[in-house]
């Protein structure tokens, strides 16, 4: 009976060698709850890699897709890669026909600035309304599109150098009556755009020599204070 007794001590409260009992279940030691917590812990941060993961994959899956769809979601203008395809078909043809074609960029003057000061949500409403007066100052035929960061760009067909000046003067204009508000204050924002051409067959016969005179174009008119239309020479 004694003994029974004993027995039944031990399994109700424990001995020195059993772990500690509450509610008929054994209490984990301190070791043993840190070694859960670090196996949660280790669970957690790979769960957050496979997330990480998943989210870039969702970004490039994204990105192909506007890709293959062909559209900038911002502006809903043409993007980079259809433009390239656009100018590669655009050069056949103006070689084949001895049609000239020129290229125009519009960089919009410290558009880092304004979505550092007012916010990206500000700064993408600049893109959106300087697109919509890219679009309206060309013609049908050509083709407007967002090259990316703070640049648009446009295939100006059967165009030389002196009508693209004219086209990208127009466009400098009315960036530059441009105010945008911001939703948060209610405050305008002013804009400018500096916009740069380049011409075949003046300025060179494939992608890659008009894209870079009108680049080279556009850091003379940056160099000369922005807000302005140049040419490449």
């Amino acid at each position: 009976m004694k003994a029974h007794l004993t027995l039944m001590w031990q399994t109700i409260h424990g001995n020195g060698s059993q772990g500690r009992y509450r509610n008929g279940e054994p209490q984990a030691s301190n070791n043993q709850l840190q070694t859960r917590n670090l196996q949660l812990e280790r669970l957690l941060k790979e769960k957050e890699r496979e997330i990480d993961r998943l989210r870039h994959q969702l970004a490039n899956s994204e990105a192909r897709l506007q890709e293959l769809v062909g559209t900038d979601v911002l502006t809903g203008l043409p993007n980079r890669h259809i433009f390239k395809e656009h100018l590669i078909h655009s050069l056949k043809r103006a070689l084949r026909l001895g049609y000239s074609l020129s290229l125009m960029i519009v960089d919009i003057d410290h558009l880092r600035d304004i979505n550092l000061k007012y916010g990206h949500e500000v700064g993408d409403l600049v893109l959106i309304e300087v697109g919509k007066i890219v679009k309206s100052s060309v013609r049908e035929i050509d083709m407007p599109a967002r090259w990316g960061g703070e640049e648009l760009v446009a295939v100006l067909h059967e165009t030389d150098a002196e009508g693209a000046l004219v086209v990208a003067e127009r466009v400098r204009r009315r960036v530059s009556m441009l105010e945008v508000e911001d939703p948060k204050t209610g405050n305008m924002v002013r804009v400018t755009a500096t916009v740069a051409v380049s011409s075949y067959p003046v300025h060179g016969n494939d992608p890659h020599e008009l894209l870079e005179a009108a680049n080279n174009a556009l850091l003379k008119a940056k160099e000369k204070g922005q807000n302005k239309v140049h040419i490449a020479p």
